[in-house]
């Protein structure tokens, strides 16, 4: 029997640039070439690459925040995409974050119900989550257990949780560095990724553990965090140790050189760093909060340290200085999260929209 027709979805996030998990997801979904993708964002966006989706643009659901204002401006979207509904069978509204959130709600209040929504934050306003997910019921889903556990939903298992997704790749070939430990992180230089943290953790090492531990770190962000981070370092006497090596067009260099990825932010919903180096094989220490709390697996692919907590952390180094975890790259790769599965189970969802 032929495949029925494709459905073109219309992944809104609402955001002026092009960047983060988010978008990240999206472009990884498009290539999984299940289903049509648009992103939809606001006036002005532009793509980082040309082989990204298409892009609808909208009037901007600005700050990232739920608030009067941005439900005003979520109905002036929201009607302007239910026009874009109305013009073809096949077509699925996908809200993600907060302002998909809030347009989400308002075509479901306009009668539309080929749409779905996708929580990506730790809100602050849980008891907005909690009515919307009253509202929306099987139409809106979190990203992982714990996140269902934070909002004080229901139940503990992956049910209504559609977690993010990397395309397959092929493990990476580390050369290994006797006596020394490479931990590398990959991410915005934002602070609630708190890299401070990682720096933090490698100073409080006795010196001789501290000269066997380096951190790469790649990705750009905000200027006056990075000048806080590199003076943090030299007041750690971690000159050399400790780089910021910036923008790199992909994870995979950084990949190959580190033994373990570190994920110090706190309640980050779904890291796609972190999946893209269990993909590679490469173990990662956490934070023990968000996505990282359902995926990270001691001795199978990485371990959690205690939230918030960079002792915690460098008593984990330590450890890992003096008794080496032996991984799996097979078990690592296994437990990560790939987009031909994701894609193919929101395919279903869709389909029963």
């Amino acid at each position: 029997m032929a495949r029925s027709k494709k459905h073109t979805c219309l992944h809104y996030t609402g955001y002026a640039e092009d960047g983060g998990g988010i978008h990240a997801l999206v472009r990884n979904l498009q290539g999984a070439q299940r289903f049509g993708v648009i992103l939809g964002g606001a006036r002005g966006l532009q793509m980082a690459s040309p082989a990204g989706p298409k892009v609808w643009r909208g009037p901007q659901v600005q700050g990232e925040r739920i608030s009067v204002r941005n439900a005003v401006r979520a109905f002036v979207v929201a009607w302007r995409i239910r026009r874009w509904l109305h013009r073809g069978n096949g077509r699925i509204f996908h809200g993600h974050s907060r302002a998909g959130l809030l347009v989400g709600l308002w075509l479901y209040f306009l009668g539309e119900r080929r749409i779905v929504v996708s929580v990506h934050c730790y809100g602050r306003q849980r008891w907005f989550y909690r009515w919307a997910a009253r509202r929306l019921g099987t139409q809106l889903y979190w990203l992982s257990p714990a996140m269902r556990s934070y909002y004080a939903m229901p139940g503990t298992d992956w049910e209504q949780c559609v977690p993010g997704c990397v395309p397959r790749m092929t493990p990476v070939t580390r050369q290994p560095a006797p006596g020394q430990l490479r931990l590398g992180g990959a991410g915005g230089l934002v602070r609630f990724k708190r890299w401070e943290q990682i720096i933090e953790a490698i100073g409080q090492l006795p010196v001789a553990q501290r000269n066997c531990v380096s951190f790469v770190h790649i990705g750009s962000g905000e200027t006056d965090y990075l000048r806080e981070l590199e003076t943090l370092a030299k007041t750690k006497q971690l000159d050399g140790r400790v780089r910021f090596r910036g923008a790199e067009p992909s994870a995979a260099g950084l990949l190959r050189e580190i033994d373990a990825l570190v994920v110090a932010s706190r309640n980050e919903a779904f890291s796609i760093a972190m999946l893209e180096a269990l993909a590679a094989g490469v173990p990662v220490l956490a934070a023990g909060s968000g996505g990282a709390a359902d995926i990270i697996r001691p001795e199978i692919n990485g371990a959690l340290y205690r939230d918030g907590d960079p002792g915690a952390l460098a008593h984990l180094i330590s450890a890992w200085l003096i008794d080496p975890p032996r991984f799996d790259p097979v078990k690592i790769c296994g437990s990560a999260i790939y987009c031909d599965e994701i894609a193919a189970r929101w395919e279903q969802i869709y389909r029963r929209l």
